[in-house]
């Protein structure tokens, strides 16, 4: 797609988009009635005759970023529908939010159409118009958005794929593509490497598979050398069926998107070298097939994990904390990282606790998660802070083992959250979990339905992109 800031309005037919806020309603010719359009954010009223979409930002004591982005996303959503290719977007009066605005149309213009015979038309392309004395600042928050919304939809594109196409190794290959297009260092550990290293808890989840487990690590070096990486972690389980512990049946197409922790890790990185964000980041994707078969690790079983601790499989199915795990301590002790972040469609609990409404938020360090609930603000994804009480962790004992891989299902975000600050020793580390946020069933929040790419945006926040 092509994308321009102007600040005169372009020759040409297009559709234009047109903001405005509830006090602005009134200015708009002909008045429409409240019925008609109320100026609420995001709502939307198209005027055919002059081919313009009227968008609502709501009051404008409470416009922000946010809003403008949402809104934005509703009518990049709408221009969808309408298969417009050239559209303008009228800043002229919203210089403030014109980043997140553009982010939000690109986001909403999404689809993931790739087995469809006949697909929609998405915008070709976009001109920004903004005034004069903004043109400057406007073309630096357009290019992130540009860049914030490629990395994000990209990440969607791998979200969505299928288990039959995308499963470790051929993630792996992708990683590896996307190294070499973005300048970013990847390492690859195969079954023999993993076993080198006693990635235990990755090597049981992915017995069960006829396609092997990987840890892929990406590496964005752009601070100075030597310089302590922030480590950004990603549950990538390409298929989940819960192996021995076997999921219900209803409901189990969804498990292509257990690897959406991962796929934000992967967009992450993807934006941190586009941007070329001045700071050390690591990103590390634990990917995994967790399939039922004669080879499948058991209830029962007893795994030391790469860190020398050992765990109590009491439920197959709570397979993304084990995988997690190594990575965790990959991230600690080989890479020496001063703060870690791991992403995760971890727990149905979750969903539970908090809907689809926001992702759970757990570390050990007030400082740092104060910082990524910051982070997740800006880029307009939210998240909420968990309790992480010792009595979480006493639940995940076992009188066989060290620790067991779930402590039932009362808590269940909560006991899985404490099963991972094992691994980080006394690192900064911050837990997402985000199962009810990466993808959803129908079209909302301005976004289309199937992979979100929740996480891409925080995280580039996170690392100062």
């Amino acid at each position: 797609m092509k994308v321009r800031v102007v600040t005169e309005l372009p020759a040409g037919q297009w559709t234009t988009i047109q903001m405005v806020t509830k006090e602005l309603r009134s200015s708009l010719n002909p008045p429409p009635i409240e019925a008609e359009f109320s100026a609420a954010a995001g709502s939307l009223l198209y005027e055919r005759a002059d081919a313009t979409l009227v968008v609502g930002l709501g009051p404008a004591s409470e416009l922000k970023a946010s809003v403008a982005r949402t809104a934005a996303g509703a009518a990049g959503v709408r221009l969808r529908k309408l298969s417009a290719r050239r559209v303008l977007l009228n800043a002229q009066e919203w210089s403030e939010v014109v980043g997140a605005a553009v982010e939000g149309l690109l986001l909403g213009n999404y689809r993931y159409e790739e087995f469809l015979p006949q697909k929609t038309q998405a915008i070709q392309e976009l001109v920004v118009l903004v005034k004069k004395g903004d043109a400057s600042g406007a073309k630096l928050a357009v290019r992130r958005a540009e860049i914030l919304s490629g990395a994000t939809n990209a990440a969607r594109d791998v979200g969505n794929t299928p288990g039959n196409l995308l499963y470790p190794e051929t993630l792996a290959a992708a990683c590896l593509k996307l190294a070499k297009e973005s300048g970013l260092k990847c390492t690859v550990l195969d079954e023999k490497g993993l076993k080198t290293g006693k990635f235990n808890g990755v090597l049981a989840v992915g017995k069960g598979s006829a396609r092997g487990p990987r840890v892929i690590v990406l590496e964005h070096r752009g601070g100075r050398k030597g310089d302590a990486p922030l480590a950004l972690v990603g549950k990538a389980i390409t298929f989940d069926t819960g192996g021995i512990s076997i999921k219900p049946a209803g409901g189990m197409e969804e498990m292509i998107f257990d690897k959406c922790g991962g796929i934000a890790v992967l967009g992450a990185m993807r934006a941190l070298a586009e941007l070329e964000v001045p700071h050390n980041v690591v990103g590390i994707l634990a990917a995994a097939e967790n399939m039922p078969s004669g080879t499948a690790y058991r209830p029962g079983d007893i795994v030391t994990m790469r860190s020398g601790v050992t765990v109590e499989i009491v439920n197959t199915d709570a397979e993304g904390r084990m995988v997690l795990g190594d990575a965790l301590h990959m991230a600690a002790q080989d890479f020496k990282a001063k703060k870690i972040i791991d992403l995760a469609t971890l727990t149905g609990a979750c969903g539970v606790a908090l809907g689809e409404a926001a992702a759970g938020l757990w570390g050990n360090q007030t400082d740092f998660k104060e910082e990524v609930g910051r982070a997740a603000a800006d880029a307009g994804e939210q998240v909420w802070p968990m309790p992480s009480y010792p009595e979480y962790s006493d639940k995940i004992r076992s009188t066989v083992a060290q620790i067991k891989n779930s402590g039932g299902r009362l808590g269940g975000a909560c006991t899985a959250a404490a099963f991972l600050q094992v691994f980080v020793d006394k690192t900064p580390w911050v837990h997402i979990d985000i199962a009810y946020t990466a993808h959803q069933e129908k079209e909302a929040r301005g976004l289309a339905s199937g992979a979100t790419g929740f996480g891409v945006r925080t995280l580039v926040t996170l690392a100062g992109g």
